[in-house]
């Protein structure tokens, strides 16, 4: 007679739990305004650059990348170094970009800069494809959007 011995499956190795960290980040204020040169943005190789925007419509785009990205007030981008950004207001209003670049930190929690709206995210790349992220903290990758909220 054969009999089944249940055998407990030994539990998955986990790694332990890695806590955000949140940055101290120096917000810098870049007037847009309307009908003025593109202004550019550089940043070196193992920088992440933060884009808010403050009032107003941006146009948005990254030396190397085809989409082109248009941001509303509380909306944020994200981009890891090195990278060149060339940023203008968009249409016939002011508009006001707050910027910050750090060094890149493994699990980084990155707060909103200061006095920004929040509101929901609504990236639109000029290519038509869809930018996505989750809020809290920015996605890894060369480029990465989340609302402020």
């Amino acid at each position: 007679m054969n009999t089944l011995h249940h055998t407990p499956t030994p539990p998955l190795p986990t790694l332990p739990a890695q806590l955000a960290v949140p940055l101290t980040l120096q917000w810098k204020r870049q007037p847009l305004p309307p009908l003025q040169a593109v202004q550019v943005l550089d940043f070196r190789a193992g920088d992440i650059a933060l884009l808010e925007v403050e009032q107003g419509r941006v146009w948005v785009t990254c030396d190397g990348l085809l989409e082109d990205y248009f941001l509303e007030a509380g909306q944020r981008l994200s981009f890891a170094g090195p990278v060149r950004l060339r940023v203008s207001a968009e249409g016939s209003r002011p508009a006001r970009l707050n910027w910050a670049k750090h060094r890149a930190v493994p699990g980084a929690a990155y707060p909103p800069a200061p006095a920004a709206a929040p509101q929901a995210l609504a990236v639109v790349p000029h290519t038509g494809s869809a930018a996505g992220g989750a809020s809290g903290a920015l996605p890894l990758g060369p480029v990465g959007a989340v609302s402020a909220a």
